[in-house]
């Protein structure tokens, strides 16, 4: 609940989500975020690209302090809320990190997420160069999505619904 009073507080000045309300952003952003939480192993590194309001990498590493987690935005403003999120809530276990996706070492992670930031063929495609061989690469999607590239296979996927009825979708696609 901190957390979603501090994106609101800072969301008055510095553009971080479209969510008017602390209940909005639980009810339609946060659920994405306890998804995520279930597909993640334990003890992960996970890299959250275009982590802009800290959605869905701030709620993960609150609920999930097993993880490491690395908030990746190139944009100084967002950066600055990242900072001082992860300042406040306390967590160990996240990092801010300032840099473009293109620019972060590759086959580096065990996990990577990124939502709302890329279409799900594109971002598969950085996400894939970002984590280990057998990493897994997380996209959300309004529903069930399936990459046209035949040799990756979903080794987990969820769909749920956001407090509103939307229907979401998260898969999880394993490296080789």
């Amino acid at each position: 609940m901190k957390f979603c009073r501090l994106l609101m507080q800072w969301n008055s000045s510095v553009n971080l989500t479209g969510a008017r309300s602390v209940a909005e952003v639980i009810g339609e952003h946060v659920v994405d975020s306890f998804a995520m939480a279930r597909l993640v192993p334990a003890g992960s590194s996970v890299v959250d690209v275009g982590a802009g309001g800290g959605l869905p990498g701030l709620p993960f590493a609150i609920t999930r302090p097993d993880a490491r987690v690395a908030l990746v935005e190139p944009r100084a403003k967002r950066v600055a809320f990242l900072r001082t999120a992860v300042r406040e809530l306390q967590l160990n276990n996240a990092e801010v990190v300032r840099e473009r996706a293109d620019g972060l070492d590759r086959g580096v992670f065990d996990v990577a997420t990124s939502r709302a930031t890329f279409p799900p063929e594109e971002w598969l495609d950085l996400g894939l160069g970002l984590v280990r061989p057998g990493g897994l690469v997380l996209v959300f999607s309004g529903q069930a999505w399936r990459p046209e590239i035949s040799s990756l296979r979903t080794s987990a996927a969820l769909g749920y619904a956001t407090a509103s009825g939307r229907d979401r979708w998260i898969g999880a696609f394993c490296s080789t």
